[in-house]
């Protein structure tokens, strides 16, 4: 065998042991070679079990009924280079090949070589079919939870939640952006390990931002064959930072694999390991900031009831460790998806939660961010003036310094981010005047794209309160031109709502332009 094909079979048993693992067939296996490989059938089953031409043609000849069979390693190479070159395997050469590689015998050759054999060879192609009792089930995708919330002091029981297991496409595109990426075979095998675990192709572009000793890192965590350290905690710290940089640019439809994909690695080393306890509360913050973090994804793809167990697993987690801070974050959370369903009585409950847990937080700026979301719930419950004094606190909260005790993952609140929640208050509060010369302001600074998109819908409510209708679906468009580059359903849902305020004036030429133009990005107006 070559050398280059050496290289080729040992990375082919690789994946296809990784893919095994994670409950593919054979089948599956072969189909997804067939992306980076342009070999025959036959030869993509051979790869898809990892088997040497020598390996294949014992296999092949143990299970000879008559004993007569001595297929060589040459006659087989002859057989998988058909019809280019080579000798056309008969049909039952074909037949007791598929009892090999446990399938049907049709998935073993082409539409061309199947149409070359006689009626009666096809008959017998077509009846062998060895795939009934080998085949493995794939694991459910269905999310296994945590026990729900419970008091401080009861013991949280990591159980290890299942992640979905990347489909066919996903995995055919992360052997495709490997096979163009990365020319290193080893380096290659490792990044294949590494994004299968973490969620399939959207992990590269997170893996892309380690450094090779990290991905070994990282490798061995997985592989459950080292004790875990600090710096491997640090290192699954750094992608969670890194995951919510990710969820700014992209959106949440490529980064909650990820992110689910992280929380099976995490809740299984907690599950799996005796550690010192600085290191399991390290670990249990990890993932509960993993679970508010998916929480957050999962109501942004508006998957509300994912989002709220996940949002309870987080809770969980953080009563365990007693961290008032993510307690007071989560419950803030959950405040802020209640007041996007229009449920104002569940959030205020849970916004007042919220708050008992935020007056004992060292962090001004976790109490800044639940002043605003108050400040929001109490604008939509009518009470104007509770609702103005939040604003001011956390106004003011947002403009002090930034010390330790402030949390990383609230890295992208400031005061400038007040301003914009101010517009959204006033126009709760009946004041459009008012509303459109605040987000004016908010969208001169900097924010984040799904933020800037709800700025606008703000906005252009303020205008459809003053009937300027041009204008507002001006706003409306630039907030959808957003969707383009970034899947918040949030957004997009909110695109839709703001469009139905126009309704009265469907007919007007800047309301149709601005139909055709939702229609051309795939927002739906709603009831239509």
């Amino acid at each position: 065998m070559s050398g280059e094909g050496v290289h080729v079979l040992l990375e082919c048993r690789r994946r296809g042991e990784a893919l095994r693992a994670m409950g593919y067939t054979v089948d599956q296996i072969a189909d997804l070679f067939s992306v980076c490989y342009d070999v025959s059938r036959l030869r993509l089953y051979r790869y898809a079990y990892g088997l040497t031409a020598a390996e294949a043609a014992a296999r092949y000849n143990d299970l000879d009924p008559a004993g007569t069979a001595a297929l060589r390693e040459s006659r087989l190479y002859e057989f998988e280079h058909w019809p280019q070159r080579g000798m056309r395997p008969t049909a039952r050469t074909i037949a007791l090949f598929a009892h090999v590689y446990r399938t049907a015998a049709r998935r073993l050759v082409s539409d061309r070589i199947y149409a070359s054999y006689s009626v009666r060879d096809r008959d017998l192609i077509d009846r062998t079919d060895h795939r009934s009792s080998h085949t493995a089930q794939r694991p459910s995708a269905a999310p296994v939870a945590i026990s729900g919330h419970v008091t401080m002091g009861q013991e949280v029981e990591a159980a290890r939640p299942a992640v979905p297991v990347p489909g066919f496409k996903d995995c055919a595109a992360l052997l495709r952006a490997l096979t163009a990426e990365e020319a290193d075979v080893k380096r290659r095998d490792l990044l294949f390990e590494l994004a299968l675990a973490l969620g399939g192709a959207p992990a590269l572009a997170l893996l892309r931002h380690l450094s090779p000793p990290e991905k070994d890192r990282l490798a061995t965590a997985i592989r459950s064959s080292t004790r875990v350290d600090a710096a491997t905690v640090e290192l699954i710290e750094k992608l969670t930072a890194r995951c919510r940089r990710l969820d700014d640019e992209f959106g949440p439809a490529k980064v909650l694999p990820v992110v689910e994909g992280q929380r099976t690695l995490v809740a299984d080393l907690l599950h799996r390991e005796s550690l010192l306890p600085g290191l399991r509360d390290r670990l249990i913050r990890a993932y509960a900031e993993l679970s508010q973090l998916a929480g957050w994804l999962h109501h942004d793809l508006l998957d509300h009831p994912g989002a709220r167990r996940r949002y309870q697993e987080g809770l969980t987690a953080a009563h365990q460790i007693r961290d008032p801070t993510l307690i007071a974050y989560l419950h803030t959370c959950l405040a802020n998806m209640s007041r996007f369903l229009v449920h104002t009585g569940e959030a205020l409950d849970h916004i007042y939660a919220a708050q008992a847990w935020a007056r004992q937080s060292p962090s001004a700026l976790l109490r800044s961010v639940h002043a605003v979301d108050l400040a929001r719930i109490l604008a939509a419950h009518g009470s104007a003036r509770d609702s103005e004094h939040a604003l001011v606190q956390s106004r003011h909260l947002a403009e002090r310094p930034r010390t330790d005790a402030d949390p990383s993952y609230l890295y992208w609140w400031t005061a400038a981010g007040v301003e914009r929640h101010t517009a959204a208050c006033m126009l709760a509060w009946g004041r459009p005047d008012d509303a459109i010369r605040t987000a004016e302001r908010a969208l001169a600074g900097g924010m984040r794209k799904s933020a800037r998109g709800r700025t606008l819908l703000e906005y252009a409510e303020a205008l459809i309160d003053k009937r300027e209708i041009a204008a507002a679906t001006d706003k409306i468009r630039q907030a959808a031109q957003i969707t383009v580059g970034h899947s918040s359903g949030r957004l997009a849902d909110t695109i839709r709502q703001t469009r139905t305020r126009l309704e009265p004036w469907a007919t007007n030429k800047h309301v149709r332009t601005l139909d055709e133009e939702l229609a051309s990005l795939g927002i739906p107006l709603v009831n239509r």
